[in-house]
Parts: C-alpha cells; sequence; structure tokens
C-alpha cells in the first residue's frame, strides 16, 4: 500500500514561486515596450500631434490628439486632450487650458493619423513596380567579339532600360552598361562598371520631353 509523500504546505509556496516569476517576466516585458515606444517621434497631421506606441500585444496603435499649442518659443504642449467622447470634435487641454475644434472626431482623428504614420513608413522602403516584369529581357545581340542586351528594369518604382555592352575576351565577367529613366528622361551609367566611352563615341535618346545627346572624347592609342 503506497502513502502519498507530498506535503500540501508546499503548494503556497510554488504558487507564490511561479507568481514571482510571471510577475517579473510582465514587468521586463513591459520595461522593454517602454524602451522601444521612445524610438517613435510625435507626428503632426492637420496641425495636431499624435504619437505612434506598441501596446500590450506589439501592435502599433496611435495616441492622441495631442495638444498643438506653444508653451514657449521651442516647445510645444503635446499634452493628450480630452474630449465628452471619441465622436466629440471638440478638444480641451488639461495642461494649458486651451479649447478646440478639431477637424475629426477623436477616433476618426487618430484612424487617419494611423494611415499617415503607415504612409511614412511605406514611403521609406524600397519600392519595387510590378508594372512591367522586373529584368526581363527585350532584345539581345553579339557578334564574334560583342555582345550587347537591353532589358527592363526598375529603379525605386521608376521603369527604366538597362542597356548591356559585353566584350566576349574579357573573361572577368565586366561590363559597361547604360540607365535610361523613362520618368526622370535621363540617361546615365554606373561607376562601379567600365565607362561606356570604351565601347562608343557618342549616345543619342529621344524621350517625350527632352532629347540627350553625350559625346565622349576620342581617347588616343
Amino acid at each position: 500500500m503506497f502513502k502519498d509523500m507530498t506535503n500540501p504546505r508546499s503548494f503556497p509556496q510554488m504558487n507564490m514561486a511561479n507568481n514571482v516569476a510571471r510577475q517579473k517576466v510582465l514587468r521586463e516585458s513591459e520595461l522593454d515596450r517602454i524602451e522601444r515606444n521612445k524610438q517613435f517621434p510625435v507626428i503632426i497631421v492637420q496641425g495636431f500631434g499624435f504619437r505612434p506606441q506598441f501596446n500590450q500585444h506589439d501592435k502599433i496603435h496611435v495616441d492622441g490628439p495631442l495638444c498643438p499649442s506653444s508653451l514657449s518659443k521651442d516647445k510645444q504642449c503635446l499634452a493628450e486632450l480630452s474630449g465628452d467622447n471619441i465622436e466629440s470634435v471638440k478638444a480641451h487641454c488639461d495642461v494649458c487650458g486651451k479649447n478646440y475644434e478639431m477637424p475629426h472626431s477623436f477616433q476618426k482623428f487618430r484612424q487617419i493619423a494611423h494611415k499617415a504614420y503607415d504612409g511614412f513608413v511605406n514611403s521609406q522602403a524600397e519600392i519595387i513596380t510590378l508594372d512591367v516584369p522586373y529584368d526581363a529581357i527585350k532584345k539581345e545581340g553579339e557578334d564574334e567579339t560583342r555582345k550587347i542586351r537591353i532589358k527592363w528594369s526598375q529603379k525605386d518604382g521608376r521603369n527604366q532600360a538597362i542597356i548591356y555592352f559585353i566584350k566576349k575576351d574579357e573573361g572577368n565577367g565586366k561590363k559597361a552598361h547604360l540607365f535610361a529613366d523613362f520618368d526622370r528622361e535621363e540617361v546615365r551609367h554606373d561607376s562601379s562598371d567600365i565607362h561606356p566611352e570604351k565601347y562608343l563615341a557618342k549616345i543619342t535618346a529621344e524621350f517625350k520631353n527632352t532629347n540627350v545627346n553625350i559625346e565622349y572624347k576620342k581617347k588616343e592609342e
């Protein structure tokens, strides 16, 4: 016959230890969130301030609107405004005492500010257009010593053509190439590769509104 050797008095101590450990994890998580939130700027949307923040679920929400009143030459109030309810457009600052009539209700204004911040974040990202096939080869030609290749590409969302000039006897993979940027209506080359003047004497490009003419000086042998 087996005897239960478990001491029931140890259960409260174990529960207390678990609670202490859980509280420590929550406290560290909260401190980490506070530190990360310090990295967010105050954004101004339609004259009022807003502050992006990570919430407890690590999702970004926007606090505000914040008081736009100037406390001094170089300092704004930026205290969070108060109102009767989230549908109100009338706001009051409990710090500086100013009253405002906002262009939107509290709820709608926060939604607009959130979208404005998302747009700002998106504007910092690399832009890739899918309007044309990326790096799609459009034309190739070659003879015994030379090869030329034209293909579509993109740069920050702008469509451009790349023209490659390759000498077959230079088996190190180096090449000269030009970029024809249709949106900026310009022609340029990549300085990290061979200069186009090694292969070309003149470049002429006709865009919709601009003509580009580039002549290279002949180098003496």
